[in-house]
């Protein structure tokens, strides 16, 4: 099938260079070697890594010439640390633009590009499951529409997709596609069509009456209330499969999988999600570019063949291509000016839910190379409210009441400006392995306001993301890493 599948179908494929050739060649290499001194170590990734640049290299000749819809490398390796990087160099959210007016959308999309995006995150993806199979084509259709957009202003841009840690029991009312069946190894021709099953990608607790593990979502009684899936269940990894396959049909190159830790309660050694992601990069290689950048809400997740006895630290098998948190800013202790301000810093030790920065756990990443840090992307989240104004909540993602990005977007204009500057250099000076995601477009919710969407280009911070980018602010840079954003 070529490269642009036909709506709605999808087939599975290895390509070439998969990650059992890339895992055997360095294997080889590994013995060649002499069993892993340090320094022939070192040797080896540089040679992977080469290689793997060098083959991205020639794909990109070989294509120079097509539209980016149609190309792809036939079998690409996967991403390597330079390319992932260069992608997160200069990441921009841009959640909700769905939601835009036709006209408003183009003049987003277009400052975007121009601004030099070159990760768009969260632009697909759905919280609230699709009721029916229409407003499930929909949703894809509505994608591949917006990365259209996204792409004509810029065509290099990776768009990113998402699929989350909820599902709704109309779920039961999607069909799976049967080349998804098939790919599981389900027998379609007995049974030619079916549903997805709810109640089989939920853990077992989710039934109990009372929810002592949180795996429902509100207060409603199992069936009714969405639930937290469980990825050891076959069904759940059909789930996500299905929909990653439709969100990179839609042409995205980059996929979100949400808080990881909240599906792996069943998983040890998280053997369904390492299956999970292989399946998705497979796919991958078959579409678009030939890659797949995947990510998740997590400081470090493994692979390890055998639970009991995981590898030692250098050794053990990285499930992302990058890590993602959010950036976690922190209450100063005064209001200056009508700004509540906030500052960014390492977390507590022993915070699992606390800033990421220090803490990108290392190993071998899909690219069969090490890191010592996988790198790592951190946001301006949304999600999370508490008492609106209130210092000192220390509730999950709070800053002075709000959530993440409500509090930044409700300060004064040139505050925002000011640490804009100071965060994107400040995440680097805490740790050079993570980048900061300027805030483009999200949601906003600050009670009792009815909740609203703030834009970048439209609220003032265009312009200063495209001198952040650009390298034009040096000076203001380094007094603002002297005194802070407390003092602003």
């Amino acid at each position: 099938m070529g490269p642009t599948a036909a709506r709605g179908t999808f087939a599975g494929a290895g390509g070439f260079f998969n990650e059992r050739a890339c895992a055997g060649a360095a294997t080889l290499l590994r013995d060649a070697a002499g069993g892993g001194q340090a320094t022939n170590a070192m040797v080896i990734r540089k040679f992977i890594g080469l290689s793997a640049w060098v083959y991205f290299l020639l794909a990109a000749l070989a294509t120079a010439g097509q539209p980016l819809a149609t190309r792809r490398a036939p079998a690409s390796l996967p991403a390597s640390d330079s390319l992932v990087r260069h992608y997160l160099a200069r990441a921009m959210t841009i959640q909700n633009l769905r939601t835009l007016p036709v006209a408003e959308r183009r003049a987003f999309t277009q400052w975007a590009g121009a601004a030099g995006t070159r990760f768009a995150g969260r632009v697909g993806g759905f919280w609230a499951t699709p009721h029916d199979a229409e407003a499930l084509q929909a949703s894809a259709d509505t994608l591949r529409q917006l990365v259209a957009d996204l792409h004509r202003a810029q065509p290099a841009m990776v768009v990113q997709g998402a699929i989350f840690e909820v599902i709704e029991a109309h779920a039961s009312n999607l069909p799976v596609p049967n080349a998804a069946r098939a790919e599981f190894g389900e027998d379609t021709l007995a049974v030619p069509q079916r549903n997805f099953q709810f109640a089989s990608m939920m853990y077992p607790a989710y039934f109990d009456a009372e929810d002592t593990n949180h795996y429902r979502w509100d207060e409603r009684p199992p069936g009714q209330a969405p639930g937290i899936p469980d990825m050891s269940q076959p069904e759940t990894q059909l789930w996500f499969y299905t929909l990653a396959c439709q969100q990179i049909d839609a042409g995205c190159e980059a996929l979100h999988f949400g808080q990881v830790m909240r599906m792996d309660d069943r998983d040890a050694g998280h053997h369904a999600w390492w299956r999970l992601l292989q399946r998705v990069r497979a796919y991958a290689r078959t579409r678009n570019r030939g890659f797949v950048l995947c990510d998740a809400h997590t400081h470090d997740e493994y692979y390890d063949p055998d639970p009991a006895q995981p590898l030692p630290p250098g050794q053990r098998q990285l499930l992302f291509d990058f890590h993602s948190c959010p950036a976690r800013p922190i209450e100063c202790d005064t209001i200056r000016r009508g700004a509540h301000s906030a500052y960014l810093d390492f977390a507590d030790a022993g915070d699992r839910s606390g800033a990421i920065y220090g803490r990108s756990g290392g190993g071998v990443a899909p690219d069969g190379t090490f890191r010592e840090h996988l790198p790592a992307l951190v946001e301006l989240d949304n999600g999370t409210l508490a008492r609106v104004g209130e210092p000192g909540q220390r509730a999950w993602g709070v800053v002075w009441g709000v959530d993440e990005i409500s509090w930044f977007a409700t300060q004064p204009a040139d505050y925002r400006n000011q640490w804009l500057v100071y965060a994107a250099a400040r995440v680097r000076q805490l740790d050079p392995a993570v980048y900061f995601e300027m805030p483009g477009l999200r949601g906003v919710s600050v009670p009792p306001q009815p909740d609203w969407l703030y834009r970048a280009d439209a609220m003032g911070q265009g312009p200063v993301i495209e001198a952040i980018w650009g390298d034009k602010l040096r000076r203001q840079t380094r007094r603002l890493l002297r005194t802070g954003p407390c003092q602003l």
